[in-house]
């Protein structure tokens, strides 16, 4: 057997790519380290004065009066209620509504296009539209009720619940649930889109073959859809929940900026961005805008570990052939 030659010339390496990465690299230094970097500095920073830069030294003091804090603790609570109660929820009826548009040919384009409005409808006048059918008096859903001798609900109330703990829980699952029906209502339209594109993109000899063998529908959707779904599943999950951590307009356009209903002053809706704004919006105070970067750190963690925990685990369910 012949032997392959072993030639002696070395490979030269071409330095030229780094020029054509440089505007790539310039932008991500600009716009995502520097900016990352700063926070991170600041939030260390104690009775830092934004106006003029002075500060008292580095500490974690900041860290721990934010953790401390129930405000930022209830911020934290709604902001993985969001993630991980309301985005599951909303790609489960995304898959659902995707199968469906999937094995219809004919009203395809135009279901598609009626299910991908919310995607291009303003958050604050959807949230608006939505405070107004959770309205006590008029709201639609109220008067739903009614057809079938349901008393009307308060809603969006805040009547009574600064004296009494049972009626402020009662207000905060009602806002919950309004969060919950917002949150999976706007979602939709993205997933079905992204899940559709998914099922199309299957051999559907796959299918064929189940045919072939007598497959139930079931069986189906367990053994060839969702294994083979499995890549966009992760995709529209990460994506989901890195949205779903940053979310504010849809709370501010609820409930407005006082995050819940009138009457409360506990910001019983509030989420980490919202904190994160309200310490911004009191720069004028010493180791406001340090709070508010300490408060960014932490979300960039978060969003770090579930990211990274995402992705450990999608190794044993995400099948890419």
């Amino acid at each position: 057997m012949l032997k392959p030659k072993r030639t002696s010339r070395k490979v030269r390496y071409d330095n030229s790519a780094y020029f054509y990465l440089l505007p790539a690299l310039l932008l991500l230094a600009v716009f995502i380290v520097y900016p990352i970097t700063n926070t991170l500095i600041t939030s260390f920073k104690g009775e830092y004065r934004f106006l003029t830069g002075d500060f008292e030294g580095y500490s974690w003091q900041n860290y721990i009066e934010i953790i401390k804090d129930p405000i930022f603790r209830r911020a934290i609570m709604n902001t993985l209620f969001i993630a991980f109660v309301c985005i599951p929820a909303s790609m489960a009826i995304a898959l659902f509504l995707s199968l469906i548009l999937n094995s219809v040919q004919k009203w395809q384009g135009f279901f598609m296009t009626l299910f991908y409005l919310p995607q291009v409808t303003n958050v604050i006048a959807a949230g608006i539209v939505f405070a107004f059918m959770f309205n006590t008096n008029f709201g639609v859903i109220n008067m739903i009720l009614g057809w079938f001798g349901i008393e009307p609900v308060a809603w969006i109330s805040g009547q009574g619940i600064a004296s009494s703990p049972e009626l402020y829980h009662q207000a905060y699952a009602r806002c919950l649930f309004i969060v919950f029906v917002y949150t999976v209502w706007q979602g939709l339209s993205l997933k079905i889109i992204l899940f559709l594109s998914g099922l199309q993109n299957i051999n559907k000899q796959y299918y064929q073959a189940a045919k072939v063998d007598g497959t139930s529908f079931w069986r189906t959707i367990r053994k060839i859809t969702l294994p083979l779904l499995s890549p966009t599943t992760l995709y529209v999950f990460i994506t989901s929940v890195i949205t779903a951590f940053k979310a504010y307009a849809q709370v501010i356009a609820l409930f407005g900026k006082q995050y819940g209903p009138a009457g409360d002053g506990s910001k019983m809706m509030i989420t980490i961005v919202g904190y994160m704004m309200d310490s911004m919006g009191d720069y004028l105070s010493p180791g406001s805008i340090s709070k508010a970067s300490s408060a960014a750190m932490i979300l960039v963690v978060m969003v770090m570990i579930v990211t990274a925990v995402q992705i450990k685990i999608s190794k044993k369910w995400v099948h890419y052939n």
